[in-house]
């Protein structure tokens, strides 16, 4: 499922955030937080195999991506996002249950990337969201 974007919302200057997860439920209600918080455009992508190409019309600042999915994994769809020119160097947090929140917090890293730990709390996910909007290039330079 896509959650659908104007050409608008595209020429904002608030960052754009991309979650993947294959249960409707969590993204839907990360999408709500995020969205609620005012600093943030979002989209909901469903399917790891369409992640892609959801990413390349979207352009997203970030992706927040679920690390177990049926057909291709987190860590396989973040291997495609990385080879893809366009979408190369977009930071990307696996939201994942594998992980303890101890080790999220302590830094824990799966192939180099940032880990939430699910369940997630409101408060947790906009802290991580707002750690890795603060790294961006966009963010460093003003």
């Amino acid at each position: 499922m896509i959650t659908p974007f104007t050409p608008a919302i595209r020429n904002t200057n608030k960052p754009r955030i991309l979650i993947v997860d294959d249960n409707p439920r969590f993204s839907q209600s990360a999408h709500l937080i995020l969205q609620q918080s005012g600093h943030y455009v979002v989209c909901e992508e469903n399917d790891a195999a369409s992640v892609v190409e959801t990413a390349g019309s979207f352009r997203p600042d970030l992706i927040l991506m679920d690390l177990v999915m049926p057909r291709l994994d987190g860590a396989q769809v973040a291997a495609q996002i990385e080879s893809d020119w366009a979408l190369h160097g977009v930071p990307i947090v696996f939201v994942t249950g594998l992980v303890t929140p101890a080790e999220a917090k302590n830094g824990q890293r799966i192939d180099g990337h940032r880990v939430l730990s699910k369940p997630v709390s409101s408060s947790n996910l906009l802290r991580v969201v707002r750690v890795v909007e603060e790294s961006l290039p966009c963010r460093a330079a003003a």
